[in-house]
């Protein structure tokens, strides 16, 4: 991420597309099928909110995969 990057609200699609490792084809499609919201399009640029987009991927973490504690880990055993 550039600092410019780090301090705006949007980004363009091809800087969203490789905040995301995705192309910006892919990103694209994601948004026109509505999978990907926040995008902006003013006049012929299209600019995505940048907050959206790191909603997007946490929204789309696998939630399934669980970390448990389990209290003897890492104490030794007597």
């Amino acid at each position: 991420m550039t600092a410019d990057t780090a301090d705006t609200l949007t980004v363009d699609q091809n800087e969203a597309a490789r905040l995301i490792k995705l192309s910006a084809k892919t990103l694209g499609r994601l948004a026109d099928a509505g999978e990907l919201v926040g995008r902006i399009k003013i006049g012929r640029r299209v600019l995505n909110l940048r907050t959206t987009l790191e909603c997007w991927l946490i929204a789309k973490a696998d939630t399934t995969v669980r970390w448990e504690h389990h209290p003897n880990d890492g104490e030794k055993s007597e």
